[in-house]
Parts: C-alpha cells; sequence; structure tokens
C-alpha cells in the first residue's frame, strides 16, 4: 500500500465525515482511483478515456458520457480523487449531504446529452440505444422509437418539445433514492 500522505489524510477524514464510507474503504478506493488515473497519462486525475476503460467501453457512448458528466462536477474534463468518492458515494446512497434534488440533477445530467437544459426525443434515444449497447443488448429501431414515443407522450413536454428539469422532478422525484 502506497505511503498516504498528512494531505491525504485531511481528504480522507472530510469524505469519511460527509459520507457513509470509512475511512478504510476511502484509502481502497485512493489506491484503485491511482490506478485508473496512471492507466493511460500519470496525472492524478481520470479523463474521458480512462474513464470508459474502466467501465470496459469504448467508441461513443451517449449514456457513459452523461455518467462522465455526473463525476466531473466542475466540468472541467477530468475526475479528481474527491469528485470521484463524492459520486459513488452519491451513487450508492452513502452521501450525507446530498438532497433529493441533488440527485435529480446528477441523474438528469445524465440524459442531457446535448446539455441544452431539457431532455429531447434524440437524447432519449442516444441514451437507450448507449445503454442496450453497453450490456451487449439490441432492439430494433422501431421498438426504440416506440418506446421513446411512449415515455414522451406521459410527460408535459416544454415549448421546444423536450423534458425540462422541472417537469423530469415531477415525474422521478419519488425515485430519486433507486435511482442512483
Amino acid at each position: 500500500m502506497p505511503v498516504v500522505s498528512p494531505n491525504d489524510e485531511k481528504v480522507i477524514a472530510e469524505l469519511a465525515q460527509s459520507t457513509s464510507f470509512s475511512a478504510d474503504e476511502i484509502r481502497n478506493m485512493q489506491d484503485n482511483f491511482n490506478k485508473l488515473a496512471a492507466s493511460k497519462k500519470d496525472d492524478g486525475l481520470i479523463d474521458k478515456d480512462e474513464f470508459k476503460e474502466m467501465l470496459s467501453n469504448q467508441g461513443n457512448s451517449a449514456f457513459v458520457d452523461g455518467l462522465f458528466r455526473m463525476f466531473d462536477a466542475d466540468s472541467d474534463g477530468f475526475i479528481d480523487f474527491k469528485e470521484f468518492v463524492v459520486s459513488l458515494s452519491i451513487y450508492q446512497n452513502k452521501n450525507k449531504n446530498i438532497t433529493e434534488e441533488g440527485k435529480l440533477k446528477l441523474l438528469f445530467k445524465i440524459y442531457d446529452v446535448d446539455q441544452d437544459g431539457e431532455i429531447s426525443r434524440s437524447d432519449l434515444v442516444s441514451v437507450l440505444k448507449s445503454c442496450l449497447e453497453s450490456n451487449y443488448l439490441s432492439l430494433m429501431n422501431d421498438s426504440i422509437e416506440t418506446l421513446v414515443d411512449a415515455t414522451m407522450k406521459k410527460h408535459k413536454l416544454s415549448a421546444n418539445g423536450g423534458i425540462d428539469f422541472a417537469e423530469y422532478t415531477k415525474a422521478f422525484s419519488h425515485r430519486a433514492a433507486i435511482c442512483l
């Protein structure tokens, strides 16, 4: 196990306080994070390629890109160790500080592929296809279109024809705890 600097111990203590992870679990995450962050470029950060490698996903993937946006809280194109642990704690319902609305915002980020503030029909098609492909599944395009049409019809759409955050919140607020 690599030597942990006093500065790392301070970060570990902060993360242990804001999550339900133990200090030992966070140290193990740090070891795994460091290996992953060094897999392509040893810079102490996870870039999108390293993230895709972690998820065994090559090529374009709307779902994986959305997950990356969720982990990259400051939107700088990289995931640092704190972002990594905080996102995992949210994903595993072990974050002591996130609100239901905060969880919903993170989930919304995954589905808003073009990041225009709405989940459009094309966003849903992209994410659905990506999820299926990531699990080595496929559906005929007609079936995907039918699923997306049914989903869009269930919601009050914005003037642009998409699902905005307010509508998303109304539809999924009761599921926030189980969606992550």
